[in-house]
This record gives structure tokens, C-alpha cells and sequence, in this order.
């Protein structure tokens, strides 16, 4: 048995939707599936142990047995990056304890999937990259490319990096606008070069939306009211800045989206309650008037109190929404479905027994 190693090129590309995905599927179709993620690069601590954020929910959801200090042997921190610079000794155990890690997780599987960290270099000067881990474990890669018209150089170069490892590439959030340029030109490029293609998503509102209580907590707000509906999911952000009678059109244009406004814009705010909205985002630190509270609390919409300036909320919104993790369980099964849509599971499975 061969590894299956997900990596990417850049952080957001989706390689932990595809892990995920292909992982239940695996396990509907009876196998025992390992997890692990070798080189983890989002601390948190579970019962003592030092372990990544990403990786503890995935093996949550595979509902593993394995130890979880196995799940994620390395956890690069600050401190980690500051050792290493200081002593050239220091991560010389780390692709050791990898290995160690990898043989007990291995053990009694059909399979294990490795999921890489935010990027192929990550680690390099610790001796634990993507392509030690592959020499190391002997693991065959499965490449995430967020898609990009110029990408093709991207996929090259790490073919030629990862050498005989690289097994083939996903390329994932596809705009339906670039679909003819993929199939027409970039596909039959990249296959006439003997790249294996295990498939193409095409871009997902619900894969890129993020929910009502991620949101706040990543703008470092509060949620005040309709707290019991945090776990909706939000596909996009408007802006409120104008009269109410324009807002209310205005409004109208998108469903399932974060309306940004002002604090004390109570006639911004009661138009945004009127049309499809799943949470209020007010600026500023203003606390709204009791009608407009007492409305979206009625009609069941969270309203959150950030600190920032419209403009900064704007900015954040717009570096959250696509770029956020996948840890509510609507994703998850929307997820699966995706997978067993458009990747060939059946050709990522074959390649790890190469």
C-alpha cells in the first residue's frame, strides 16, 4: 500500500475538502481508512496534546481510533520556526517521528490518506517538505490547484519538483466563465504532458461560504440577538451606505448574504431585514435601536457588533468569505456529494496500490 498524499501549491486551495471527500467515500465503500497529517500548521490543544486544528476535525470525522498524537506527529509553531533557525540540530528527529507516526496509523488500513500542510515548500528548512515526507514515507501525491488561467507553469514545476511522487492533480474551484478555456486548451495540454486529471470542481457558493458564528469570531465581533441561527451559512456581503428605499432594491439583488452597514444606520438595517439576509453586520461598536433588534430577533437574524470602520469590516468579509475552512457539518455533506460528482475516486484508489 502507497500513501495517498494531498497536497497544494497555496493555502485555500480545498486539498481538506478533497481529503475529507475521498476519505468518506472510501469508507462507504467499505475500506479502513487511515488519516494523518504529518506536518501540521494550526496549533491547538486537546486534552494536553499539541495537535492541528484541520486535523483533529478530520479525524473527528472519520472517527478514528489511532492515537491522536499520531494524527499530526509535527506542529510547526513560532517557536518551532525560532528553534530551527537557532540550531541546525534541532528538527533533526521531526521526519523520524513522521515515519514513526506513519507505520502505527498504517496498520490494519486499505489506506491512508496524508494531507499536506498550507504548501509544498512548507517545512523545507526543517527537512520535513512535501517531497522528504514522499522520499521518506514513499507516498504518492495528489496535487490541489485552486484553478488559475496561468497555473499550468505551477503544475509543471512541481511535477519536475516531486519527480517520480507526483501522482496527479485536482484542480478545483473552477468559475463556470473559464470552463471552455479548461476543457479546450488547458486540459488536453496537461494530458498530452502525462498528467493524470483525477478531475475539476467547479466553483461552489456553499463550499465558499462560511457561517454566521465563523464570521463573527473571525471579525472578532459579538453576536447580540438570534443566536440559535449562528450556524447559517453565508455565500456573500453587501455593502449598506445609501437611503432606505434604494437599500431595500439593493438588497433585493443577492439571497443568503451578510449585510454590512453602520451601527446607527436603522433605516439601512430594517431594509436589510426585509429582503433574503442571513446576518447583520454593524460597524463601529454601535449598539442598534430596539425596533431593529427587536425585528431581527423575530424574523431570526443574527445581528453581530464589530469594532472595525465599514471599510475595514468590508476588507475582512471579502478575505473571508472563500478562503475559510470546512468545519460545519452542511459543508461536510456537501462536500461528499461534490467529490462523488466530479473526482474519479476510483483512479486516486488505484494509485495507491502502485
Amino acid at each position: 500500500m502507497v500513501p495517498l498524499y494531498f497536497i497544494s501549491n497555496q493555502p485555500f486551495s480545498g486539498k481538506s475538502s478533497m481529503c475529507v471527500g475521498t476519505g468518506k467515500i472510501f469508507i462507504e465503500k467499505g475500506l479502513k481508512v487511515g488519516y494523518m497529517k504529518p506536518v501540521g500548521t494550526l496549533p491547538t490543544k486537546v486534552g494536553g496534546i499539541t495537535t492541528d486544528e484541520d486535523a483533529q476535525y478530520i479525524y473527528n470525522t472519520f472517527e478514528a481510533e489511532d492515537r491522536l498524537e499520531d494524527i499530526c506527529p509535527v506542529v510547526i509553531t513560532q517557536q518551532y520556526n525560532r528553534e530551527g533557525l537557532k540550531d541546525d540540530n534541532f528538527a533533526k528527529g521531526f521526519i523520524g517521528q513522521i515515519e514513526k507516526s506513519y507505520s502505527n496509523i498504517q496498520e490494519g488500513k486499505d489506506v491512508v490518506i496524508l494531507e499536506g500542510a498550507k504548501s509544498i515548500q512548507d517545512g523545507y528548512f526543517l527537512g520535513i517538505s512535501a517531497l522528504k515526507i514522499c522520499e521518506r514515507l514513499k507516498a504518492k501525491t495528489v496535487m490541489v490547484f485552486r484553478y488559475d488561467a496561468e497555473m499550468v507553469d505551477e503544475i509543471m514545476h512541481s511535477k519536475d519538483v516531486l519527480g517520480k511522487y507526483f501522482g496527479g492533480i485536482i484542480i478545483n474551484w473552477v468559475p463556470r466563465s473559464q470552463m471552455e478555456y479548461l476543457e479546450e486548451l488547458i486540459i488536453p495540454y496537461l494530458k498530452k504532458k502525462g498528467i493524470d486529471i483525477f478531475g475539476y470542481v467547479i466553483s461552489d457558493k456553499i463550499l465558499s461560504s462560511v457561517s454566521v458564528r465563523e464570521m463573527a469570531d473571525l471579525l472578532g465581533g459579538q453576536i447580540i440577538c438570534a443566536e440559535d441561527k449562528a450556524e447559517e451559512l453565508v455565500e456573500t456581503f453587501m455593502v449598506g451606505a445609501m437611503g432606505q428605499e434604494q437599500a431595500l432594491k439593493f438588497f433585493r439583488r443577492k439571497a443568503n448574504k451578510a449585510v454590512i452597514t453602520g451601527g446607527d444606520r436603522a433605516d439601512v438595517q430594517l431594509a436589510a431585514l426585509e429582503t433574503q439576509t442571513r446576518c447583520l453586520i454593524l460597524t463601529g461598536n454601535f449598539q442598534p435601536s430596539s425596533v431593529v433588534l427587536g425585528r431581527a430577533e423575530e424574523l431570526g437574524v443574527p445581528m453581530v457588533l464589530v469594532n472595525y470602520d465599514t471599510l475595514t469590516a468590508v476588507e475582512k468579509a471579502g478575505e473571508i468569505i472563500g478562503h475559510v475552512r470546512f468545519h460545519e457539518v452542511k459543508k461536510i455533506d456537501k462536500i461528499v456529494e461534490v467529490v462523488r460528482e466530479y473526482i474519479d475516486t476510483e483512479k486516486i484508489l488505484e494509485l495507491s496500490k502502485k
